[in-house]
């Protein structure tokens, strides 16, 4: 008798970072969540700047900075079965020093296309503009109240 496969969503979430000064907003800071239970779940992203980025993989843990949420998108899903290879791949894509460009989001995106490739349930409909389109729609709804 088989068991059916658990699925955990895959979310591209962004998080507000501040201002660098008065109406000039620091680039929103995108991560990967995997909900994995009622207001909990995986969280993997890039921590510090462009000289010293690591990464975080935070497990099984409600939103960081949960106030400074703007707006989640479902990209695909994963089996929980392939958790751990899904982390293994994310913490395989490279990342980016010393170039003023780069950041969280590119990131992000790096990590959606590469888990594409690896054969995850990521959804191949949106490009990278479109993501970047959709987030900002994203913002704009919480700063309206819509969401």
């Amino acid at each position: 008798m088989s068991t059916e496969e658990t699925y955990y969503d895959v979310e591209v979430v962004q998080f507000w970072q501040g201002q660098i000064e008065y109406l000039r907003p620091h680039p929103l800071h995108w991560v990967i969540y995997v909900p994995t239970g009622p207001d909990i779940g995986n969280t993997y992203h890039l921590l510090g700047n462009k000289e010293n980025y690591t990464l975080e993989f935070r497990r099984n843990q409600p939103h960081i900075n949960p106030d400074d949420w703007r707006g989640s998108h479902t990209m695909g899903r994963v089996a929980a079965s392939k958790l751990a290879l899904f982390e293994w791949h994310l913490s395989s894509v490279p990342i980016m020093y010393d170039d003023p460009r780069w950041n969280s989001q590119n990131w992000v995106w790096d990590c959606l296309r590469h888990l594409r490739h690896q054969r995850f349930e990521i959804s191949w409909e949106l490009r990278q503009c479109d993501l970047q389109t959709r987030m900002c729609c994203l913002l704009e709804d919480w700063e309206f109240g819509r969401i």
